[in-house]
């Protein structure tokens, strides 16, 4: 059993078969993706993997984050390779905000291991933009508007990572999988992660590496969010914040 309530700021734990535990919170029952779910996305089709991920979604209380139309969800994805791909969440877009050009935004914590966000943004039917952001353990990564996103978890070691974000809309994966992936797949070669184009793509343009930020967030985001949830309404009208947002 690993604690994971300082990262977290919540009383949970992760169990030695990766599922998250608590005695104090009922979490809710995960959600996890399979093969015949993911195989889309895949770089490669040979892998024993059953089951990929796991996602407990609405995991705060209630009254904290349903209040402000926020959710709050914990992601579990242990360390493994398929192919020399390493392992990631299936990849999506999100909606649009009424009224705008813009997609609802998302923000992550990871709470243990290490994680790689690919960010890309889609301009007409082209890419125009992708962000390759490398986080550790208590890193915050803000998704803009208008990026879809993919988690890889570069390591054998599992990743827990946290996020917040609108809970009026539902996520846009069709695109993604008709791609079968993001932009570019990450590999583990000669001991390194490199990163290499998905040739379903007509044109990607060259990765920026860093990590886009929203001003004034905190890790734990479930402590902060609780604390002072009107530094989280960004993620429901972004319009209006986006002179904070640095990409």
């Amino acid at each position: 059993m690993i604690n994971l309530e300082r990262r977290a700021g919540l009383p949970i734990f992760l169990k030695k078969d990766n599922a998250l535990g608590s005695k104090s919170l009922k979490l809710p029952k995960a959600d996890a993706r399979t093969f015949s779910q993911i195989k889309q996305v895949l770089m490669s089709q040979k892998t024993s993997v059953k089951n990929f991920y796991f996602m407990y979604r609405n995991v705060a209380p209630k009254d904290s984050f349903a209040k402000y139309g926020l959710r709050y969800d914990i992601t579990v994805i242990p360390g493994n390779k398929i192919g020399s791909e390493e392992v990631k969440t299936a990849g999506h877009y999100h909606a649009r905000v009424k009224g705008t050009a813009l997609t609802f935004p998302e923000v992550y914590q990871v709470i243990k291991g290490k994680a790689i966000y690919l960010l890309q943004k889609k301009t007409g039917r082209k890419i125009s933009d992708v962000i390759v952001a490398k986080a550790s353990a208590g890193d915050v990564v803000l998704v803009p508007p208008n990026y879809g996103h993919i988690t890889i978890n570069p390591s054998k070691e599992t990743l827990v990572m946290a996020n917040i974000v609108y809970g009026g809309f539902k996520s846009q994966y069709r695109e993604i999988a008709e791609k079968r992936g993001g932009a570019y797949y990450a590999v583990e070669k000669n001991r390194k992660i490199v990163f290499i184009k998905n040739p379903n793509y007509k044109s990607a343009p060259k990765i920026r590496f860093r990590k886009p930020k929203m001003q004034g967030l905190k890790s734990p985001i479930y402590q902060d969010c609780v604390k002072n949830p009107e530094k989280y309404l960004f993620l429901i009208k972004p319009q209006k914040y986006k002179g904070k947002m640095r990409i």
